[in-house]
């Protein structure tokens, strides 16, 4: 069996769909959170994942898009000073699709080749699991019989944007996909970072695309704020 494993895709539609061309025989994709916020085309990203049924949880940026477009006072009386990717993606969604971020589970569990897992945004904010014993009780607080029990154990997040696999011991590891989408400063790949799960086997895999759409539709923005607007620009820039 084959997994595609994705997160933090922050509404980025274009490596989304470059990724799928290189891994469409994959039997099942799963994403670690952050469908929307911190790019342009958030309701082709919704769409994207529900046609492809797509095993999604809850990040905390599909949590601040749906949250602010409750808040319709926040939501639409902001100048383009004040203007964020949230106001952005909010504003381009309607009831339905913001319905499918608030039901969004904060966490996954399953089973595939006999290895079980469980899937969630973050651990804690932006920290790792280090030692087997924070393993073992998160793994506890997550996971429900019979997987809770098995033997091979596999955690997944998102969050950090940083791609890596940390085994804690032959039979327990955590894995991080990293973003299909950007980079953390001090990593100036500006690849696609992603996961595939091959018969139990984990490929950590990049992608390189034509990031020139993103680029084009982020200076079509109203963003004024140098924080929101110059990340995307850096990040769907040339250089």
């Amino acid at each position: 069996m084959k997994a595609l494993i994705i997160s933090d895709v922050h509404a980025n539609i274009y490596a989304l769909e470059n990724i799928w061309k290189q891994e469409k025989d994959s039997d099942v994709i799963y994403c670690a959170g952050d469908l929307v916020d911190y790019g342009p085309f958030p309701k082709e990203v919704i769409q994207w994942v529900t046609e492809h049924k797509v095993l999604c949880v809850k990040g905390n940026h599909d949590e601040r898009v749906a949250a602010l477009y409750r808040n319709k006072d926040q939501l639409w009386n902001v100048s383009d000073e004040e203007r964020t990717w949230a106001h952005d993606n909010a504003q381009k969604l309607n009831e339905a699709e913001i319905e499918f971020l608030e039901n969004l589970p904060q966490s996954i569990t399953f089973t595939m080749d006999s290895i079980g897992y469980s899937m969630q945004h973050m651990y804690n904010n932006y920290e790792t699991i280090a030692s087997l014993h924070h393993y073992y009780n998160f793994w506890e607080q997550m996971t429900k019989e019979p997987i809770a029990s098995m033997e091979h154990k596999r955690m997944i997040f998102g969050h950090t944007h940083r791609r890596a696999i940390h085994y804690l011991s032959n039979h327990e590891l955590w894995m991080n996909p990293g973003s299909i989408s950007y980079r953390r400063p001090d990593d100036p790949s500006k690849e696609a970072h992603y996961m595939t799960i091959t018969d139990g086997r984990i490929d950590m895999k990049s992608l390189s695309y034509d990031r020139s759409p993103l680029l084009q539709a982020t200076l079509s923005t109203t963003l004024k704020q140098k924080g929101e607007r110059d990340v995307a620009l850096v990040f769907f820039g040339e250089k």
